[in-house]
């Protein structure tokens, strides 16, 4: 097998990099935005979630709290523990 040339070597090292940079970056003036973007849907994503969580949290503690200051969820828990 004969040996590359240094032309030739630079050529596979050019296209190489274009395949890694179109894979990350996607193809400029379309839609694909390569690994890089679909990395940044996810956080966005994320994000949403987190927030979603935090307010269901929040919206779940003062349920609870208005449940115990009416004494639904304290009486409640008062006769399940006197039988």
């Amino acid at each position: 097998m004969p040996e590359k040339t240094q032309k030739q070597l630079i050529q596979e090292i050019h296209q190489t990099t274009i395949q890694l940079s179109t894979v990350l970056l996607g193809v400029s003036n379309t839609e694909d935005t390569g690994l890089v973007g679909e990395v940044k849907d996810v956080k966005l994503n994320v994000n949403g979630l987190s927030k979603s969580h935090i307010k269901l949290k929040r919206n779940f503690w003062i349920l609870v709290a208005s449940l115990v200051g009416s004494g639904i969820l304290g009486s409640g828990i008062w006769g399940v523990l006197n039988g």
